[in-house]
Parts: structure tokens; C-alpha cells; sequence
């Protein structure tokens, strides 16, 4: 794979602006983010919008990371590990316009073919996303859709009664 940039695209326009744009927040990272969620923690079942909300909060920070894995090692829900950031939105936005992943009839989420050929490229490069990686694959295959259902009921009942 030579270039990400699809073959119709001619010009860029790169608009300097006043400041950054921190990495997490850049629609290529999140796309590659996404990408490797669904990969390593989808493996070849598709995912939910919530379980890539999840997974993509905690491999953003430490404390998250650390919350996610305590749930996945004895059950216990801590009531803040849902949380639902737009730019995570973006990016699978993004990542479908792109054609990088498509949107299942049951409304799950998994990667195309080309996707599968950009996610490849990401996995043989031992120089970019190592963090992520090492973190994707403490949690791989141990979030499964029934537990992200048994969080979602702990959420719900919490919400009712307060």
C-alpha cells in the first residue's frame, strides 16, 4: 500500500491554523484508532458503536485503561466507564465515507476490504501505535457484546434510580 490519499484526490489544502490540533482529535488518527478496534477487539464479529466508544476512551488514558480491565477481571462496573466522545462519531463517519468500514444492517460496525488492507499496514509498522496496540490486545476478545449489555443495564438501573 503505497498512500492512504485515494487515487481521485488531486489537491490538498492544508489551512494553517492559530493552533493544533492535538493527535487524538485528528480524523486520520481516529480513523486508525477505530481501525484497530475493530480489528484486534472485533476480530472477525462486528462491533457496536458503544463497544468502540468504550475501548476508544480507554486506551486514551491511563485511569480509563485501568477502570475497563478491573470490569473485564471481576465484573465490577464502575458507573463512569460509558462515555461518548463526538470525535470517535467523526471518525467512524469518516472511516464509512472512506469505505474503511461499513455499517452492518444490524447496525455493528466492521472493517471493508480496504480497510483490512489499511489496518495490515498499521499492524506490520512496529514504530506507530505501539501503546494502542499493546493495549488492544490486553483487552482483545474480553469485551464482548454481553458484557457491554450487562454494563448497559448496571448504567441504566443507576440512572433510574437517581
Amino acid at each position: 500500500m503505497d498512500s492512504i490519499i485515494p487515487k481521485n484526490v488531486e489537491i490538498i489544502r492544508i489551512n494553517k491554523r492559530a493552533i493544533s490540533v492535538p493527535y487524538k482529535y485528528r480524523i486520520l488518527y481516529m480513523i486508525s484508532q477505530i481501525s484497530l478496534i475493530l480489528h484486534i477487539c472485533g476480530g472477525k464479529r462486528a462491533s457496536s458503536l458503544l463497544k468502540v466508544q468504550i475501548i476508544s476512551t480507554a486506551i486514551s488514558s491511563r485511569k480509563e485503561f485501568e477502570k475497563l480491565i478491573t470490569f473485564l477481571n471481576d465484573g465490577k462496573s464502575p458507573l463512569d466507564i460509558i462515555r461518548f466522545d463526538p470525535s470517535v462519531n467523526r471518525g467512524i463517519d469518516f472511516a464509512i465515507a472512506e469505505k474503511i468500514i461499513h455499517r452492518q444492517k444490524n447496525g455493528l460496525f466492521k472493517l471493508s476490504n480496504k480497510g483490512k488492507i489499511f489496518i495490515n499496514e498499521i499492524i506490520k509498522d512496529k514504530e506507530i501505535f505501539l501503546l494502542e496496540k499493546k493495549q488492544l490486545n490486553i483487552i482483545a476478545d474480553r469485551l464482548t457484546e454481553e458484557k457491554i449489555e450487562q454494563l448497559k443495564t448496571v448504567w441504566s438501573d443507576f440512572d433510574v434510580k437517581n
